[in-house]
């Protein structure tokens, strides 16, 4: 093994977090609420204010992983345009998988 390759720091200053405030997650949350409106969407702030959402719904019931991913950053896409960078994670659940 050769020498140890110095860590990349985490960023410290407040210039390279995003925050996200009340009217982004209000847009995110009516979007992913709107899409799947027999769900439960719950959008909260993660990693450097980035928004997390978790939607459980029937509509990911058979669905893979993949196939869950792509539905919901088509949602994000089609609702949000070019706002999506303010999102750092989806997951998709079908009620089933939560038993």
């Amino acid at each position: 093994m050769g020498p140890a390759r110095p860590r990349a720091s985490s960023p410290t200053t407040h210039e390279n977090k995003f925050m996200a405030d009340d009217a982004y997650k209000n847009k995110v949350t009516a979007v992913f609420r709107d899409s799947f409106p027999n769900g439960y969407v719950d959008v909260s702030e993660g990693y450097h204010g980035l928004l997390h959402l978790l939607v459980v719904c029937r509509a990911f019931d058979g669905m893979t992983e993949r196939e869950k991913q792509a539905r919901l950053w088509e949602v994000a896409r089609g609702g949000l345009a070019d706002e999506t960078t303010g999102i750092s994670l989806l997951i998709g659940y079908s009620p089933d998988e939560l038993k």
